[in-house]
């Protein structure tokens, strides 16, 4: 028997409708459904925790939400080595794989093994102040240096591997997986790739510089960004879009690949390239 944990952003479906169609779909095709505790109140910092509740005693876990909902559960999942899948109760939702109305569809595929997964890559992000790691953390879609609301230029030294790749002078830079390639870097003109490729992508922001252009480097390399010495204010460090750490003048951070993966579930028979033209490209099958 399956052990299936839910996770349900409580915002996105107040009267839980589609947690319990989840629910009765799992015990219908001959699962278990294995849910968290409830206090009556949600916040999304509270998922870290639920996650951690149910980990032990699932064999993979159903998220419903959108996209924000899958990164916060997804970082805490991966450490216990559970796929996921995730339902979208969002907007554009692209990294939820099932929609409202295939929930029962895709319970009993998953139920009777017709399902696949896919191995995404994580980021490894270390700050160091002085030359001391102050803070760490993982990243999913990516990490983001960038000047906040301060009205200033961010000078920011790009390494690979130790060797210098540009100065980028502008608001900052997006360091991405393959799966935030259609997240922050997409919007700072970063280009689109297959999201199990073996690469990174570094997207400068607003770049002051006019031969500034993405870039695409092995996920074998390892990046480092330095702040130039004379930035005085608080520029700031966002992992995934949820973790935010201060960054300034001769502070630098070291990004490169985790051993650890994200598991994927996919049940659809989409392929990437169709839910690139209908949810990015808002175009219909054909």
């Amino acid at each position: 028997m399956k052990r299936i944990g839910i996770i349900t952003n409580r915002e996105k479906d107040k009267g839980l409708e589609f947690t319990n169609q989840l629910v009765e779909s799992i015990q219908k095709y001959g699962g278990q459904a294995v849910l968290p505790t409830y206090d009556g109140s949600f916040e999304m910092d509270d998922i870290d925790n639920l996650v951690v509740e149910i980990c032990d005693n699932c064999d993979m876990i159903i998220c419903l939400g959108g996209d924000g909902t899958f990164l916060r559960t997804a970082r805490t999942a991966y450490l216990y080595g559970l796929p996921m899948l995730g339902i979208n109760l969002g907007s554009l939702g692209f990294l939820t794989d099932v929609e409202k109305g295939e929930i029962d569809k895709a319970v009993e595929n998953i139920l009777n093994d017709r399902y696949t997964l896919e191995d995404r890559i994580m980021l490894s992000s270390k700050l160091y102040k002085d030359g001391k790691l102050v803070a760490q953390d993982v990243a999913i879609n990516d990490v983001v240096i960038s000047r906040g609301g301060i009205p200033r230029i961010l000078h920011l030294s790009t390494y690979i591997d130790d060797n210098l790749v540009e100065m980028y002078p502008g608001d900052g830079i997006v360091v991405a997986t393959p799966t935030g390639s259609t997240a922050y870097s997409l919007s700072a003109g970063g280009p689109i790739v297959e999201p199990t490729s073996g690469l990174i992508i570094i997207t400068p922001i607003c770049p002051h510089i006019l031969s500034s252009r993405p870039l695409i480097t092995s996920d074998m390399r390892k990046i480092k960004i330095c702040v130039s010495q004379g930035f005085e204010h608080k520029a700031k460090v966002t992992v995934d879009g949820q973790k935010n750490l201060e960054i300034t003048g001769g502070d630098y951070l070291e990004i490169e690949k985790t051993e650890s993966t994200v598991k994927i579930i996919r049940v659809n028979s989409k392929n990437f390239f169709t839910v690139l033209r209908s949810k990015i490209y808002g175009r219909k099958e054909e």
